[in-house]
């Protein structure tokens, strides 16, 4: 049996990820977000999937357009727009789909629009959603996590120990791998700057700025690839390698990271 929808604030839910070069990853990032998604789909809530090409040169874009088609095929009630992008800048690209799920849904209030970020090397928990959605029915501007890596196999035990432990030191870290945010806040803000890192940390200071009502859930974590190659310059995959191969800047170096 369906159950019905309750909520009264949200009225639509969009998802914006970027994907840079991501062919072996992005299938699998694709299927959590359909779970998550799947938790959704009762009800008359609007659904929608923005994906961004950025500057591709491998098959990611091929990957998301059989998603989007095998979702359709299913009639599925998630509407997926896959839109190209040559700007190799994950502040544009984050910008761009959110600025695609917005005019999408212009003529809804922006205020009962939630917007939420994630990236095509994560794979997202099926609560996800759900789970922003009853802080966003419940007055929250703003939810943030957690992440946790999938694979260590490319660090040695000592490494995987040294970054858990400074990593669960840090109080609140940002991530755009597992963010949400309420749309006519974000408009207020601003938006994403066109940063090609630390736009994440960006937009929640602007938002921590505006008197946003914020809500850090420890608990709801998103799982991210361990890769020695960064795709952004000092971002998660910086600081990664960072901690491992120097101990003795494990503090300061993902200090560093989180206020950025």
């Amino acid at each position: 049996m369906k159950r019905e929808r309750t909520s009264a604030r949200t009225l639509a839910v969009g998802v914006v990820m970027p994907v840079h070069n991501e062919q072996e990853l992005l299938g699998s990032a694709l299927e959590s977000l359909s779970d998550a998604f799947d938790e959704l789909s009762h009800g008359s809530l609007l659904l929608s999937v923005a994906l961004v090409m950025d500057a591709c040169t491998d098959v990611s874009e091929e990957i998301a357009s059989e998603w989007r088609v095998a979702l359709a095929r299913l009639c599925h009630p998630l509407a997926v727009t896959v839109v190209t992008s040559s700007a190799h800048n994950v502040g544009r690209a984050r910008a761009l789909g959110c600025a695609v799920l917005l005019k999408q849904w212009s003529r809804i209030d922006p205020a009962r629009i939630w917007l939420a970020t994630t990236d095509a090397d994560s794979r997202v928990p099926r609560h996800w959603l759900t789970t922003q959605l009853s802080q966003h029915e419940a007055g929250v501007d703003q939810w943030y996590g957690r992440v946790t890596v999938a694979d260590w196999s490319e660090y040695s035990a000592d490494a995987r120990s040294r970054w858990q432990h400074e990593y669960e030191s840090e109080s609140q870290p940002i991530h755009g791998a597992n963010l949400g945010f309420n749309a006519a806040i974000y408009l207020e803000a601003g938006g994403f700057e066109p940063l090609d890192t630390g736009e994440d940390r960006a937009l929640h200071r602007a938002l921590v700025t505006l008197g946003a009502l914020s809500h850090y859930d420890s608990a709801v974590r998103v799982v991210t690839s361990a890769r020695r190659r960064a795709r952004a310059p000092l971002g998660f995959a910086h600081a990664l390698n960072v901690i491992c191969s120097a101990p003795r800047l494990c503090t300061q170096v993902w200090a560093e990271e989180a206020s950025r």
